[in-house]
Parts: structure tokens; sequence; C-alpha cells
């Protein structure tokens, strides 16, 4: 069996194509590339994915690698609530996995639950303090959120830069870093972060383009006022972009098994 680096952190992964006893899965979360071939044993179908994680924690109740991709499931299936609880008892069983904490902390921001999706990745930075991801994660809270009492569009840019700098190849924590310095009122430099983004050689095609259209419209706007109208642009465009990542409805989603634990790095 071939393990894709990265696949770790899509359990629930799509499935491009399948050619006899191998399935090419493609991971699909936060702009990771990776893909690879994977043994049909090794994947079942999300339909399919609670009732088989669910009969494992039946006879392992200790397993938090079980809790962990039931949870993935239900989050997946929309499920919050669900996941929530599972994932916090794979933390209770595994409290030392900043892993486990950057997936309840994304199942808490989906739930628009700032303050707890925010504390998850602390929790998560202090246990493994060189994953950019986790700032980058807590820097979108605090850009995002939409109770505007919880928003730091200042502590933002700091977490933000703080995940640059540990992984100055990431395209999309540019785009990250260009919102919340519009939050904050800046403009220009909004402007020419996202250009950066745009000439980055790590940009994937497609988001490229759509940032392209982002780029002039926030061009527009700041050289013609309409602070209002690009808010409610690029509210949408960063909508979009988080979005970007799901899945097409042309393709099926398959659940990664207990017999593939993969590597749990941060994406890119």
């Amino acid at each position: 069996m071939i393990r894709p680096d990265g696949l770790g952190v899509n359990i629930v992964a799509v499935v491009q194509r399948v050619e006899g006893d191998r399935i090419w899965i493609k991971a699909n979360g936060a702009g990771d590339a990776p893909v690879g071939w994977v043994h049909k044993k090794d994947a079942i179908l999300l339909e399919d994915a609670i009732p088989h994680f669910t009969s494992v924690i039946e006879r392992n109740p200790k397993e938090w690698d079980a809790y962990l991709r039931r949870a993935e499931s239900e989050h997946a299936l929309n499920q919050r609530e669900a996941a929530i609880a599972d994932y916090t008892r794979a933390i209770e069983l595994h409290p030392d996995e900043p892993f486990l904490f950057l997936r309840r902390g994304r199942s808490f921001r989906t739930m628009k639950a700032c303050p707890q999706a925010a504390a998850d990745f602390e929790i998560a930075a202090n246990l493994k303090p060189v994953w950019a991801e986790l700032y980058n994660q807590a820097a979108s809270v605090y850009v995002d959120c939409p109770d505007p009492a919880y928003r730091n569009p200042e502590k933002a840019v700091a977490l933000i830069e703080h995940a640059i700098a540990l992984d100055v190849e990431h395209p999309t924590y540019l785009t990250v870093l260009a919102l919340a310095y519009f939050r904050s009122g800046n403009l220009e430099k909004a402007v020419v972060t996202q250009r950066q983004a745009l000439e980055s050689p790590n940009s994937h095609q497609g988001i490229a383009k759509k940032r392209q259209r982002n780029y002039a419209s926030m061009r527009e706007h700041s050289l013609h006022g309409g602070i209002e109208n690009l808010s409610i642009r690029f509210a949408r465009i960063c909508s979009w972009w988080k979005g970007s990542v799901g899945i097409s409805p042309n393709l099926q989603r398959a659940h990664v098994s207990d017999r593939m634990t993969g590597n749990r790095r941060a994406p890119g």
C-alpha cells in the first residue's frame, strides 16, 4: 500500500478513480496537494464509516483513534454536536495529540463558536509550536468570527505572520493575512499581500483566478471608496475560498479506515 503524505490530515478524502483493488485518493483540506494509491481494504464509504467505527469502539472503548475517525465522519455529514463529543472523548484518551485539538477547533469554528475554537487552537499550538496551520486557523477565527465583538484583526495579523514565518510556501496564508489587513483598515497592505498570494509559485491555477478577481475588486474599491461594499465582496470571496476545498458532487468520498493511520502533519 502507498501512503500519500498528508492523507492523515484528510481522513475523509476524495476518491477520484478506482482500478482493480486500488483507489486513487486526493487530499482535500487546507490546500493539500498530495495524492496516492490506497488499497480498497484500507478505505470504506463515508456512509458506512460511523457504524464501522462504532463497532471498533464497542470492542475497545479506549481506542482514541476510532473516536477521531468517527468524529471526522460525523463532521463530514454535518453532525456537528456528535463530532464535538467524539473529538472530546478522543482528547480525554489522548490529551497530548495536537491534531485532535485542531480538528475539534475546526468543528467549533464551523459552528461559529469562536471562543471555543480559539482555545483549542491555542492548546494545540502549545503542544506543537512549529505547526503553522494552528496559527493560521487561530488567525482565521479572529479575522472572520461572525460576532464582531470577538474579532481582533491585530491579533490575527500577528498569528498569521507567525504561520507564514513557519511555512513561507503556503499561499493561502497570505490570503488570510490580506483579509486581516483589510479588517484592520489597512487596504493598501491588503492589496499588496493579496497580489503576493496571486504571484506565489505554489498557487493552484483555479484558486489564483478567483483571487485575481478578489484583487481587482479590492483595488477598484480601495481607489474609489465603497469600503462597505468591499467588505461584503471580500467576505463572500473568503467564504468561497474556505469552501474551495470541498467535494465535487461528481466525486465519491471514501473514509480511510482504522487500518490506515497516516502521517498527521501540517498541511502543505
